[in-house]
């Protein structure tokens, strides 16, 4: 840039008079630049290197400051850039103008979110219930128990000897569990609630709490039944069907936050206050897994699997086959057809 230079405007040092300009750059010996005005006089002069440039924003100005505080303006920006060479803000600068590889690049960054939750989320759920600590389980139970009570239970109507025939069933489930479906510290409790607004019906929570309705118990006495249904939920909390759920319900950021160590008051207030527990629901897959695990579990008890499939045909006389939940449960007939699949395979 040795020939008639770039246009702009000149403030000398502690001044605000401006004089039309042209900046210069002189490549004998160590590039200099040299600020001359309309009639070719020199009003600044130093090495390239002790001038200032500024960074390129939008179509601002670009300001050359020289070392003796006087200041060379100009709108011909790309004339600045070859005068500064490949820098730091001239780069940023060429990624910030928009250029079809913006397109690239975005299209690349919602490609990544969606690989992400379709692939990494499931690891990073593995990884979070790995990392969740045990009160946090118990606390999870009693948070959701509490909204239950709250909302729709009161307490059990059942007998005590019902009770007391009901836990023994469950005690001797507990008891045949293979050890890794067990955390440590973690205890399976059975409790009842009388619920008039879900009729015969059992459930499971994260930490082990599995819960039956006085409803329940009364329409089915069959101990075998019984077994089947308690298997089944047992199933649930073993495979963290429960803890799933909820993570992937809440999405990337809770991961994050419980992987990291600090969940924060917002997000213990969401996980300890029951209601988004009480309004999950499990896939299809989730409760055919349930009822495998169920089976197996029966079985290694001493009891007869068959109960569980019994329960479901019970189910289809009473309610239909779906249930008004085929969209996202198998149909009775459909689990009662692989339950006893997988007893003859067994």
């Amino acid at each position: 840039m040795s020939g008639p230079g770039v246009a702009g405007r000149f403030y000398a040092a502690g001044t605000s008079r401006m004089v039309v300009s042209r900046i210069m750059l002189s490549t004998a010996g160590e590039d200099h630049l040299t600020v001359r005005g309309a009639e070719g006089d020199s009003l600044a002069s130093a090495a390239l290197a002790q001038v200032d440039f500024s960074d390129r924003i939008g179509s601002a100005p670009r300001r050359l400051v020289f070392p003796d505080g006087s200041v060379f303006e100009t709108d011909e920006h790309d004339a600045i850039a070859m005068l500064e060479g490949e820098t730091h803000a001239s780069r940023l600068h060429a990624w910030e103008a928009f250029h079809p590889r913006l397109v690239i690049v975005l299209l690349a960054g919602i490609a990544s979110i969606w690989a992400l939750w379709r692939y990494g989320l499931d690891i990073m759920v593995a990884g979070a219930i790995a990392m969740t600590p045990a009160p946090l389980y118990g606390a999870m139970d009693a948070g959701t128990l509490q909204a239950l009570d709250t909302t729709m239970a009161s307490p059990t109507d059942l007998p005590e000897e019902e009770q007391a025939r009901i836990r023994a069933i469950f005690d001797d489930l507990v008891a045949v569990l293979p050890a890794d479906a067990i955390r440590k510290g973690q205890e399976y409790t059975l409790d009842f609630r009388s619920v008039p607004g879900i009729g015969p019906n059992a459930f499971a929570m994260p930490g082990g709490s599995v819960i039956m309705t006085d409803a329940f118990a009364e329409e089915f006495g069959d101990d075998d039944v019984v077994a089947g249904v308690l298997g089944h939920e047992i199933g649930h909390v073993a495979e963290d069907h429960g803890l799933k759920q909820v993570y992937r319900s809440l999405g990337i950021y809770v991961l994050v936050a419980l992987m990291a160590g600090d969940t924060g008051p917002i997000l213990e207030n969401i996980l300890l206050e029951g209601n988004l527990l009480l309004s999950l629901s499990f896939s299809r897959e989730k409760e055919l897994d349930a009822d495998a695990f169920g089976v197996a579990l029966v079985r290694d008890a001493g009891y007869d699997p068959r109960g569980l499939a019994k329960f479901f045909r019970d189910l289809i006389l009473m309610v239909g086959d779906d249930n008004g939940f085929r969209a996202t449960h198998p149909s009775s007939s459909d689990r009662v057809e692989r339950i006893e699949e997988l007893i003859e395979a067994q």
